[in-house]
């Protein structure tokens, strides 16, 4: 069913092009018909000039405009034909990379955390490239060449059937030819395509790690690294661009000694008497035209095992099934903010069930504790009721909806999450804080800024919210990004707040800052906060302590 759909959104991309292709494919059966109209004139027109060897006259004259005038044809057409089918194969790929990124936007988390940055980055560069050179340039000239491949052959069998029947016998045999030398080539262009996607990902974990880099002293050892993959990729690529130089010669000569067999047996069918001298001509020149086609296939066959290598990538992850969005889903009202988790059970392939028989009931305005130890499941536990992932077992209700049933936009739309890694795009501290709002009113930015204790840090910055963050929050402290977490989390103005770690980058003087505000700040929302810490029991209404897996009543 998920192959289907993906087919046929495939579809509907191409029908959106459908006359820009039937402009394409007319342009290129014109050019086509025009170059193998060329050799048969000029064939059978050649009587003309063997007949009446003295000078130039009219009739030669009107036969040389005609040659002329089909050749600026065919320029123009190839011009056009060529243009057209670039363009309309940037455009695919246009859409293509959009579909992609917006399909590993709506993947599962899980995807993320199993899989490397820098290989959903590279399928998004390098992979995209090789498929975008492929259908944009390379195959610009397979439509063309296949035609005139087939009109040849067809042609010269309407003046030599035999001589026809015999290309059409050695052509296989270069192609079997072809299949042996470049068996080698797929394996190569896979993994290629990996370590390139390797590279990628060591060079953006490390720039992300820069820091830790600097401060152990590691540079030497990852640069070492990297130059290590970057051989290994040099060392694909010699062996791929050997085979790929190997190839188009060794078409090149094949096909030469299949013209040179097709001379012999026009000359015999010539003496025999079977074949006039235009006949003849018009054979050969086919034969010329016949052989261009193959050495561009030959170097096209080379460029598809890559483009097998990266699309294969591409596919796999196109097959993998989305987050549940919003497609049959209802679209919740959440205006009070009340819990419950009825026997939730969860786990990992990787480890096993890590939350067992979940259960507990949090009333609208109450907040609560969990706190346990580091991997015990408390991120988990949140990640569940924001619908990252699916319980394996029992039901999570908010205001009486069960979350599996609820679109994730409703529901993710009346949460407020503070994670304890802070994500912080690169621009200024106000294009943070109105993240995720279509029209922010600067007056309600400044208040949610000041009830997160923010706004005094705000105020001493050079810049004030003007202030650029960098990449990730890199210039500011934890508890700066923490706090712009927390203001940007108001301003959505949730009925729940999940608060991941609320105090893990603050210092002392913070923690306390933050117990007492706690309750003005948070006295609107249903709010439950996970902690390895459990001084924070003393503001909280409810205390859980999560243990192996499953939840104990603390107060």
């Amino acid at each position: 069913m998920f192959n289907n759909l993906r087919f046929y959104y495939g579809l509907k991309v191409f029908e959106f092009y459908r006359w820009s292709f039937v402009l394409v494919v007319s342009l290129m059966l014109a050019e086509t018909a025009v170059g193998l109209s060329l050799p048969y004139l000029i064939g059978q027109q050649s009587q003309a000039f063997l007949q009446e060897v003295t000078n130039l006259n009219s009739s030669h004259l009107k036969y040389l405009y005609l040659w002329v005038g089909l050749f600026a044809a065919q320029a123009v057409l190839r011009f056009l034909s060529s243009y057209n089918v670039n363009l309309v194969g940037a455009r695919l790929m246009a859409d293509f990379s959009c579909r992609l990124y917006d399909h590993i936007q709506v993947l599962p988390i899980q995807y993320f955390q199993e899989n490397k940055r820098g290989d959903v980055l590279s399928m998004l560069t390098n992979d995209l490239a090789v498929v975008s050179f492929f259908v944009s340039s390379v195959l610009t000239n397979l439509i063309p060449n296949v035609l005139v491949l087939i009109g040849a052959s067809v042609l010269m069998y309407l003046i030599e059937p035999t001589i026809a029947l015999l290309i059409c016998f050695l052509v296989p045999l270069i192609y079997v030819i072809l299949k042996v030398v470049s068996r080698g080539m797929q394996p190569i262009s896979r993994q290629l395509m990996q370590r390139q996607a390797d590279t990628l990902a060591q060079a953006s974990e490390n720039i992300g790690a820069i820091s830790l880099i600097k401060a152990f002293n590691k540079e030497d050892d990852e640069s070492t690294k990297f130059r290590n993959r970057t051989n290994e990729v040099l060392a694909l690529r010699a062996k791929q661009f050997k085979l790929q130089a190997l190839l188009s010669p060794l078409i090149q000569f094949l096909a030469s000694l299949c013209i040179m067999a097709v001379v012999i047996m026009s000359v015999l069918k010539f003496n025999a008497g079977s074949l006039s001298i235009p006949d003849l001509i018009t054979l050969l020149l086919y034969g010329i035209v016949f052989t261009r086609p193959l050495g561009s296939l030959a170097g096209l066959y080379g460029q598809l095992q890559q483009v097998i290598g990266a699309s294969a990538r591409l596919l796999h992850v196109y097959h993998l099934e989305s987050e549940p969005r919003d497609n049959g889903g209802e679209a919740v009202h959440i205006s009070q903010g009340d819990i419950v988790f009825n026997n939730v059970t969860f786990g990992f392939a990787q480890r096993g069930t890590i939350l067992q028989d979940i259960s507990f009931h949090l009333k609208p305005g109450q907040n609560m504790l969990i706190y346990g130890q580091n991997g015990g499941g408390k991120t988990t536990l949140l990640h569940l009721l924001m619908r990252f992932y699916e319980p394996a077992g029992g039901e999570i209700l908010i205001d009486g909806y069960n979350v599996k049933q609820a679109t994730t936009r409703s529901l993710r739309g009346a949460i407020g999450l503070v994670s304890q890694d802070v994500l912080l795009l690169n621009g200024s501290i106000f294009d943070n804080l109105t993240y995720g709002l279509v029209n922010p009113v600067a007056d309600e930015v400044y208040k949610a800024a000041s009830q997160a204790g923010l706004d005094s840090i705000i105020m001493r910055l050079p810049n004030g919210y003007e202030t650029q963050v960098g990449e990730g929050g890199i210039r500011l402290s934890g508890g700066q990004r923490q706090r712009i977490a927390l203001a940007r989390a108001l301003l959505l103005e949730p009925k729940i707040l999940l608060l991941d770690e609320p105090t893990s980058m603050l210092d002392d003087q913070g923690r306390l800052s933050f117990k007492e505000e706690f309750h003005g700040l948070f006295a609107r929302f249903t709010v439950i906060m996970i902690s390895h810490d459990p001084t924070l029991s003393d503001v909280a209404d409810v205390v859980y302590k999560l243990e192996n897996g499953t939840l104990q009543r603390q107060q």
